[in-house]
């Protein structure tokens, strides 16, 4: 009698720790993040760090791109990543020149402020001083070349004759060319390079914010067939953290990234207070519209595209 009940026991257990979820190996749906180094991308690492993506069944998987925004563009489109955080200028540039992708969002609100670098000791001490100077680019259709145009269009020259380019690859890239004299100016997000201005490497001498949010979520054609779940759950989880980040109870924020990103409290104070996260399925209008206004100005787009064509309708609400 006990060896009968000892067998049924031994049926029962395993379908009760199943019905409850015990004893199973969860399978977790992978997705691939591309983003840039930079403190605004902290909520990423912190939510990681904590497993709040795996809890929601998220395999998050974070590429790191340090070349920035036309790197992650190859990415999405040659399959490496299936999601990432773009400047939105040189997202609508590359849907607009036909790339398989699409905005799905608004990850950072607030204008980028690009500081304009130069050679600690070097002549160029205005801005005018750069008329016909070698910019440094990242590479083509990265924030760094278009921003470099958009500034030359400010000061009313031809950017193509009076801003010329050369490509550099990364920050450090830049830092490299700057110091052999293959560059003459370098255009790239303050708060990242105040480092080397404090440190007596560089000096800035201007800004150039841009009038429109700044971050955007973009997705490849075919992670918004296949993974459009995966992608709200992560929008989702990482606001939480942005909400939390910008709140900077008990100075927590301030001390990540004086921690993390070579800034001292003053700056990240400065950064923190001039910055405002959306993380939201949504995207402004006008983030569509001065992009491609500025865009067709300084002739990297022929005409304004339709604003149908830059966004997935499913999954992005314009407002």
């Amino acid at each position: 009698q006990v060896a009968v009940q000892q067998a049924k026991m031994r049926r029962f257990i395993p379908s009760l720790c199943r019905a409850n979820g015990f004893g199973t190996t969860r399978t977790l749906a992978s997705l691939r993040v591309a983003g840039v180094p930079e403190h605004f991308n902290a909520p990423f690492h912190l939510a990681k760090e904590r497993g709040l993506y795996e809890a929601q069944s998220v395999d998050f998987q974070w590429d790191m791109t340090p070349e920035g925004t036309g790197a992650m563009g190859q990415k999405l489109e040659n399959d490496v990543v299936d999601v990432a955080v773009m400047l939105s200028e040189g997202a609508v540039a590359r849907i607009v020149g036909g790339s398989p992708i699409k905005v799905i969002g608004t990850y950072v609100k607030s204008p980028l402020r690009w500081g304009i670098h130069v050679l600690k000791g070097s002549p160029i001490k205005e801005l005018d001083d750069l008329k016909g100077k070698v910019f440094g680019v990242s590479r083509m259709l990265s924030g760094s070349h278009l921003m470099a145009h958009v500034f030359a269009h400010q000061r009313g020259w031809s950017p193509a004759q009076d801003a010329p380019l050369n490509i550099v690859g990364t920050l450090n890239g830049a830092r490299e060319a700057m110091g052999k004299g293959e560059i003459d100016a370098w255009l790239w997000e303050k708060f990242t390079t105040k480092h080397l201005v404090d440190s007596g490497e560089w000096d800035i001498i201007g800004e150039v914010p841009t009038p429109w949010p700044c971050f955007v979520f973009v997705a490849s054609d075919k992670a918004l067939a296949t993974k459009q779940k995966e992608i709200q759950t992560m929008v989702e989880v990482t606001k939480g953290l942005c909400d939390e980040f910008k709140t900077n109870a008990g100075n927590s924020t301030i001390d990540y990234v004086v921690k993390n990103h070579a800034v001292n409290g003053d700056d990240a104070n400065e950064w923190l207070g001039g910055t405002e996260w959306a993380c939201s399925l949504e995207v402004e209008e006008r983030t569509f519209m001065k992009t491609q206004e500025a865009l067709v100005t300084i002739g990297q787009i022929e005409k304004v595209a339709a604003q149908e064509t830059l966004y997935h309708a499913g999954l992005c609400k314009v407002i």
